[in-house]
C-alpha cells in the first residue's frame, strides 16, 4: 500500500495542463501504463503506449546479460514524458534516484527525441536501476558505462536492424579506441564514445567465450569492476592452446575480424518468419523412388526422427539445412536464435544423434520460435 500511495503522490505532482497545440490534442489528465519493470506517465496515450511498449522490450534485451532474480526491484522505474514547457533540465533526458533507492526517467517528450535517445533513457534507467537494487546505491555513480552503451545500442539495432551498416560504417574509418578508455569510465565521469561499449559486446560475443562468462563481465561491470583482468582471464580460459595476447591486441583482432565482414542488408521480420516456417515444415509427402514401392512418407519435425535413416529424408534435409546456412547472415535478428536451434535440429538428424537429444533440441527449437514470434509482435505494437 505504501508504494501505490507514493506512486499516486506522485503523479499528481507532474504538471496536468500545457498550451498551445499541445493541449488541443492532450487527452485530459494523465495517462500511464505499466509492465513488470517500468511505469509510464505522459499526457498522450499513443506515446505512453509506445514508452511502455519500448520498455518492456529493453527489459527482454537486458535479460540476455541479467538474471532475471537481479531484475525482480521492489519498485518499478517511472518515466514521465515531458513537454518541453515542463522540462526544468537540461538534455533531453534526466534520470534521478528518489527514496527507497526508487529510479525516475524524466523525457523531453518532443519531436527531436529520436528513438535511439529514447532506447539509451531507457536502458540507462534500468542498469542504474539494476546495480542500486544488487549494489546498493553508491553503486548507481560507478557502473561502467560501456554497460550503458552496449545494451542501449543492441536494444536500438534490434528494432532498427538496417542501421547497422551505418554505425558499422562509421566505426571503419574512426580511430580504434584504447580498450582500457572504454572500461574505465564510469557513468559519474566521462562517457564512452557512443557505440563503443555496443563493440565491446560484440568482441565478447563473437569469440568462444561462454554465455555464462560473458553475463559474469557484464555484471561486474555494473558493479563497477574494472573488468580488464577479468576478461583477459575469460580469453585464456576460453582458448587454452592458443597464444595469450593481450587484451588489446584481442580488442584490436576482433575488431579488425567483425570490420572485415560483408554484411548483407537484414530481411524484415514477417520475411524471415515466413521463410523459417516454410523451412521447418515438412508437410509434403515423399516417396522412395523405387519403382515398386508405393508408400508415401507424411512428415512433420516429430515424425521425420523415425525416418531420419531413409536416404530421401537425409537429403531433404541436409538440402534445407545447407540452404538455412547461407542466409543466416540475412536472418532478422528477431529471428534469429530460433533460425540457430532449427539448424541444431537438423545436424540432430543428419548426425543421427541419439533420440533424447534429438527431442531436446527440438524443445529448444519449438520455444525459440514461439519466443521470437511474441518478439515480433511486441516490436509491431512498438513500430506501430
Amino acid at each position: 500500500m505504501p508504494q501505490v500511495v507514493f506512486r499516486t503522490f506522485v503523479l499528481l505532482l507532474l504538471p496536468l495542463c500545457v498550451s498551445g497545440a499541445i493541449a488541443q490534442e492532450a487527452l485530459p489528465g494523465l495517462r500511464s501504463m505499466g509492465n513488470d519493470r517500468f511505469d509510464v506517465v505522459g499526457l498522450h496515450l499513443r506515446s505512453v503506449s509506445y514508452v511502455n511498449e519500448l520498455s518492456a522490450f529493453s527489459v527482454r534485451i537486458a535479460e540476455r546479460y541479467l538474471p532475471t532474480k537481479g531484475l525482480a526491484f521492489p519498485s518499478k522505474i517511472l518515466i514521465s514524458l515531458r513537454p518541453e514547457a515542463h522540462v526544468d533540465f537540461e538534455g533531453d533526458y534526466r534520470i534521478r534516484i528518489v527514496e527507497r533507492g526508487s529510479v525516475q526517467v524524466d523525457l523531453l517528450w518532443e519531436d527531436s527525441m529520436t528513438l535511439e535517445r529514447t532506447c539509451y533513457a531507457i536502458s540507462e534507467a534500468l542498469l542504474v536501476q539494476y546495480s542500486v537494487f544488487n549494489y546498493g546505491i553508491e553503486a548507481a555513480n560507478q557502473l561502467r558505462s560501456w554497460t550503458i552503451s552496449a545494451l542501449a545500442n543492441d536494444v536500438y539495432l534490434t528494432l532498427r536492424p538496417a542501421k547497422f551498416v551505418d554505425l558499422l560504417k562509421a566505426a571503419q574509418v574512426a580511430e580504434v579506441s584504447e580498450l582500457n578508455g572504454i572500461l574505465e569510465p564510469s557513468r559519474s565521469g566521462l562517457t564512452v564514445p557512443s557505440a563503443a561499449g555496443y563493440w565491446l559486446l560484440k568482441t565478447m560475443k563473437s569469440g568462444s567465450m561462454e554465455r555464462t562468462v560473458l553475463r559474469s563481465l557484464f555484471q561486474q561491470a555494473i558493479a563497477g569492476i574494472d573488468i580488464e583482468e577479468a576478461l583477459a582471464a575469460a580469453l585464456w580460459a576460453s582458448q587454452p592452446t592458443a597464444e595469450l595476447l593481450p587484451v588489446q591486441t584481442w580488442w584490436q583482432q576482433q575488431l579488425g575480424f567483425i570490420f572485415g565482414q560483408e554484411y548483407e542488408v537484414v530481411e524484415t521480420m514477417e520475411v524471415s518468419r515466413e521463410w523459417l516456417a516454410t523451412l521447418g515444415r515438412f508437410d509434403t509427402r515423399l516417396n522412395s523412388g523405387s519403382q515398386e514401392a508405393t508408400e508415401e512418407l507424411k512428415l512433420d519435425l516429430r515424425a521425420i526422427w523415425t525416418h531420419r535413416a531413409k536416404s530421401e529424408v537425409q537429403e531433404l534435409i541436409q538440402a534445407r539445412y545447407e540452404i538455412l546456412r547461407l542466409r543466416m547472415a540475412r536472418i532478422n535478428p528477431a529471428y534469429y536464435n530460433s533460425a540457430h536451434s532449427l539448424g541444431v535440429l537438423f545436424e540432430c538428424i543428419l548426425n543421427d544423434e541419439l533420440a533424447h537429444k534429438y527431442l531436446h533440441s527440438l524443445t529448444i527449437y519449438l520455444s525459440e520460435w514461439v519466443d521470437a514470434k511474441e518478439m515480433q509482435e511486441s516490436l509491431e505494437n512498438i513500430l506501430n
